[in-house]
């Protein structure tokens, strides 16, 4: 109703967004609830481009090995690659159909950037790498992805692809090798100047402001796909170990709370 009650007054209004923009949804950053806010601002006569996560994966497990099973190209595991190139696809398809809004779990495209990066927009939302790591990991055992052996977790690929959400986001690559991560690190850093709005989780008014001097419009938020229950207790061991892995995120995260204090 909140959806599309606002879509129904962006229409009678005749106000629309000022510009047509790509919502970089970081997994366990609060996406959700922005992404709706974001779909009531889009008159009805516009198109939303919603890449959902659990039909592209089952469709890339299809496409790849001829079955409907969505953990078989997760983003978590070595065949998530397969997802994130459907999905570029699918994001190329609705800039070129000069889509409104596009909202999902996309990596940074050269493709997107070099064809239409003068008219669409880029936004994201951030979190503390560590927060964002810890609520990645509870969301995974919730789902069967992961068991509750931490030790084998904070060795495995999973926990590194939890740990570096922003830097496979922003490098555009959903594994990046231990002696490529510097260089990784520094291509993202430099690509935050590509989005014209990057936010913070714990410092949404200063977002909302952003977002409505950008587009023109406001946003109404509410909070969605929260957890359950409250953060499990973690050893220090265990705390320093999942912070040593997201080091390259907290270097990103850092980078751009500095951006945004510059821009201020």
């Amino acid at each position: 109703m909140a959806i599309g009650g606002g879509r129904v007054l962006r229409t009678a209004t005749g106000s629309p967004p000022r510009h047509p923009s790509v919502f970089f949804h970081m997994p366990k950053c609060g996406g959700t609830s922005l992404s709706e806010a974001m779909y009531a601002t889009v008159p009805m006569q516009q198109r939303i481009g919603v890449i959902d996560a659990v039909s592209t994966r089952r469709a890339a497990a299809i496409r790849a090995f001829g079955r409907d099973d969505p953990r078989a190209c997760h983003e978590d595991f070595d065949e998530g690659w397969r997802v994130f190139d459907l999905r570029e696809t699918l994001m190329l398809q609705h800039m070129a159909w000069d889509t409104m809004l596009i909202h999902g779990h996309v990596l940074w495209s050269e493709a997107a950037h070099a064809h239409f990066g003068d008219r669409y927009r880029y936004v994201t939302l951030l979190r503390e790498p560590l927060a964002r790591t810890i609520s990645n990991l509870r969301m995974a055992q919730r789902a069967g992805l992961v068991d509750d052996d931490l030790e084998a977790y904070l060795e495995s690929s999973v926990a590194r692809r939890h740990a570096r959400v922003y830097l496979r986001y922003l490098a555009g690559r959903n594994d990046i090798a231990e002696d490529a991560v510097a260089e990784a690190t520094g291509e993202a850093i430099a690509r935050l100047d590509g989005f014209a709005l990057v936010g913070f989780l714990d410092r949404q008014p200063a977002f909302l402001a952003g977002y409505r001097e950008t587009f023109g419009v406001p946003l109404r938020l509410q909070r969605l796909n929260a957890a359950p229950d409250g953060a499990p207790p973690f050893p220090d061991r265990v705390l320093a170990r999942l912070r040593e892995l997201c080091a390259p995120d907290l270097a990103i995260h850092e980078a751009a709370l500095s951006h945004a204090a510059a821009a201020r």
